[in-house]
């Protein structure tokens, strides 16, 4: 379980980094011809907004991975030891339902009908940018089983006080 967990942050990390230095060189470029060569470069302007897209649900999986999303703690801070891993179990469930349902199959829904239509400066399938939130919600999907699994253990191993 470890090992998926480590090679899933470090390919999202290398690759969320990728991305955005990508996008900082492509946006410098584009700051430089139409500051310095008075002619702009349409085709960066849409190049950064759809890598902006892939890069967000990117990092959206990774910090679900991470246990770093934003999150009302207002219950859990009241709750200790086996109340606490329930809540826990069932908030992840909910993430498991969020990206199943939602992000893979209605995502997959969104690629198959904009696969037809094309943008109009890279002349891009808008089915690739799309293809950002089932790839996400996949990912979103086996960080969420794995912390799942990891919190059914944690539940397992916790004593009548509550500690592990």
């Amino acid at each position: 379980m470890e090992k998926i967990r480590t090679f899933l942050d470090k390919t999202l990390e290398i690759l969320c980094s990728a991305v955005f230095v990508v996008m900082i060189l492509t946006t410098l470029y584009q700051i430089f011809t139409r500051t310095v060569l008075n002619n702009p470069n349409t085709v960066t302007e849409e190049f950064v907004r759809f890598s902006l897209v892939w890069l967000s649900m990117l990092a959206m999986a990774y910090v679900v991975g991470k246990r770093s999303h934003l999150a009302v703690t207002l219950l859990s801070d009241n709750l200790s030891g086996p109340n606490k891993r329930l809540l826990e179990v069932v908030i992840q469930s909910l993430f498991l339902v969020f990206a199943a349902l939602i992000m893979v199959y209605g995502g997959w829904k969104a690629v198959s009908v904009t696969t037809g239509q094309i943008s109009p400066s890279l002349s891009l399938s808008m089915g690739y940018v799309y293809l950002s939130v089932p790839v996400s919600g996949f990912i979103m999907f086996v960080y969420s089983l794995l912390n799942l699994i990891q919190g059914k253990v944690a539940i397992e191993n916790v004593d009548e006080s509550g500690e592990i």
